[in-house]
């Protein structure tokens, strides 16, 4: 499975997800994390033993809200070379619905592309 990991500021990791499972119904493999009330060092046990499941075995992809953040620089220096962890800034519920569609039958990399494309396309007018 391909696991999901959302990491913002404050609350809206866990709107994005309540929303999600309203639209699409209990998602496995998806999980949340605040870094409010957390210093660098709890987040980032938090967020390793996240990624680390090993049910995540095809990889996991970390959704953080705001390129440049302490969400985003945390991610990026837990990513490990030798599995698959991409780190997608500018979380939306575009990109999340396409994730949850699509990770059961494509591979990581393709399915991290589509979800960045379905981010943009999120976005324009």
């Amino acid at each position: 499975m391909i696991g999901c990991v959302i990491l913002t500021h404050g609350d809206l990791a866990f709107a994005l997800k309540n929303t999600l499972e309203g639209m699409m119904g209990k998602q496995e493999g998806f999980l949340v994390i605040s870094n409010l009330g957390l210093g660098k060092d709890q987040l980032c046990a938090k967020l390793k033993k996240a990624i680390n499941e090993e049910r995540f075995e095809e990889g996991v992809v970390i959704f953080v809200d705001l390129f440049g953040s302490s969400c985003w620089k945390l991610s990026k220096e837990i990513v490990s070379p030798d599995k698959n962890v991409a780190v997608v800034c500018g979380v939306n519920l575009p990109m999340l619905v396409k994730f949850f569609a699509k990770r059961e039958s494509l591979p990581f990399e393709k399915l991290v592309s589509l979800v960045k494309e379905e981010g943009e396309k999120g976005i324009r007018s």
